[in-house]
Parts: structure tokens; sequence; C-alpha cells
């Protein structure tokens, strides 16, 4: 029911994007950043088998509408990026006793998904040996509530260097950093994971690409509401025009992980704004 209702909203999302990028739809991110005035918009859709949640005791099959993200070059050596979900919808096939209790009824659920803001912060060019290295720092935005069942109500906070490698035509990328995530269940107490992604993007063609991943987060186990996550992704991505598409596979490998899915997605590239060359006049 759900997914009939909202296939025209998934055209309306997808139809004004296009992609010249390479990084949708990884997790990973790429230690280059956009020159001035440069914008990557992306937007797709995944849908999830088997996602569990933990504080509401939730499983079941979750859909995400409007996968977005934009990032704009802002300077030299810095980038900033927006991204988020519009809606995330799960239909329950089971329940056990939860932490915090949702107040829905019936067998689905909907939200909106946490919105992430971030600056990539450009420390060296990719030279001889040396990769590319950059700085991310972001901060998660807790939009999705206890209610519904599909969010922590925790501000999150992330921290990683990237590095960016090329062997020949292929793309290696690699992400390592930490977290803060505050605990939705004990006051005043957090857990400080540590963050990782490797991913490789192999070119078939000028026009089509491979991709694999392997990303995710590991900390003390045993902390509800912040537990480790590990997730593999691999597909194609396919340019046509101004469009790169993108197709792929999700595996889970942690309990709260979701068991498989499908992800489907665009990007485009544009010049929205260029950077001022001329020198400025003092009166």
């Amino acid at each position: 029911m759900y997914i009939k209702n909202w296939i025209p909203l998934i055209f309306c999302l997808l139809w004004p994007w296009a992609v010249q990028g390479q990084q949708r739809p990884l997790k990973t991110d790429d230690a280059e950043i956009l020159e001035t005035g440069r914008v990557r918009a992306g937007a797709g859709v995944e849908f999830l088998q088997g996602q569990r949640f933990s504080l509401s005791g939730l499983e079941g099959n979750l859909t995400r509408l409007g996968v977005a993200s934009i990032h704009v070059g802002v300077g030299e050596y810095a980038e900033f990026q927006i991204s988020g979900v519009a809606q995330d919808l799960l239909s329950v096939t089971s329940r056990t006793e939860p932490v915090i209790p949702p107040t829905f009824s019936g067998d689905a659920t909907g939200d909106f998904g946490d919105l992430i803001l971030g600056t990539k912060i450009k420390l060296a060019g990719e030279k001889g040996k040396r990769p590319a290295i950059a700085f991310k720092f972001a901060v998660e935005l807790p939009n999705a509530k206890h209610d519904s069942g599909l969010g922590t109500n925790e501000t999150e906070f992330y921290s990683s260097l990237l590095f960016k490698k090329h062997f020949g035509r292929t793309q290696i990328l690699a992400d390592l950093g930490f977290a803060i995530l505050g605990s939705p269940v004990l006051q005043g107490r957090q857990a400080d994971p540590f963050t990782y992604g490797v991913a490789a993007i192999v070119p078939l063609h000028r026009s089509i690409n491979l991709f694999a991943e392997i990303s995710g987060r590991q900390g003390p186990s045993g902390r509800i509401g912040n537990e480790n996550k590990s997730q593999t992704r691999a597909g194609i991505q396919f340019q046509t025009g101004r469009i790169r598409w993108d197709v792929g596979g999700v595996a889970g490998l942690q309990h709260y992980d979701a068991k498989s899915g499908i992800i489907i997605g665009m990007t485009y590239e544009f010049q929205a704004f260029k950077r001022n060359t001329a020198p400025v006049k003092i009166k």
C-alpha cells in the first residue's frame, strides 16, 4: 500500500537530478573535493529486507524514499555536504519486547530520516605514491523520533580521515575515524565507536563502472541504540547523457543491519557559481 502511494513521489524526486560524480551510492567518502562553485546532487531509493530496530523491538522491510545528498565546493580546500532521507517506511514483520515502545498502531510505520550536515577539508592531493588525503566532520540531527519506532532521538557526531589512490584506472577509497553517539537509554552516557569504510570503483568502459564497498562502525558491544553496524554494497554505475545511474545490492554483516537490499539512484553535477578571481577594489 505504501509503495503504491509513493511511486509518484519517487519519480518527482529522481527526475530532476543527473550524474558525473563517482560517490553515490557509496558510504565511503571521496578524499577529493569539488572545485569551487561545483555542485553534485544525488537522489535514490533503497529497499531493505530484515531491518531491525533495537529500541522499538521492530523488524521488517524498510523502504527509504528520497535518499538525497548535495555536495558543494565552497573553496579551494573545502566542500560542504548535506544528506538525508525524505521518508522511511517500515512494513513490520515481527516484534520483540521494546526498550522504548513506539506509539503507532498497525503493521506499518514511517518517519523522516535523520539529516546529516558535513564539511570536508582537503589536506593533500594525490601525488606519486601518496594518496589524496582529506579530513571530514559531520553531525547527524535526530529527525526520526521514538514514536515511529525508527529513531534514537540522539544527535551524533562523526570525524574521519579520508584517503583516495588510483591504481591504473581503478580508484580505491578508504575512510577511518570515530563517532560520538549519545545513549538513548542512559542519561549522560555515550558510545565512541571507530568508523571505517573501504571501496573500489573499477571502470569497465568510459561510461560504465563497477563498485564494491564494506563500511560500518565498531565499538564496545551491548550498547542499546548504539550497536555495531557493518554493511557491504556492490553494483554498477552507468552514464546516460548527463545522468549517472547506479544500481546495486546491499548485505548486512551485523545483527542490526538489514539482511539484504536493493539500491537505485542517480547523480547530477553542475557549475552553480564561479570563483571570483578579480582583485577587490578598496575605496
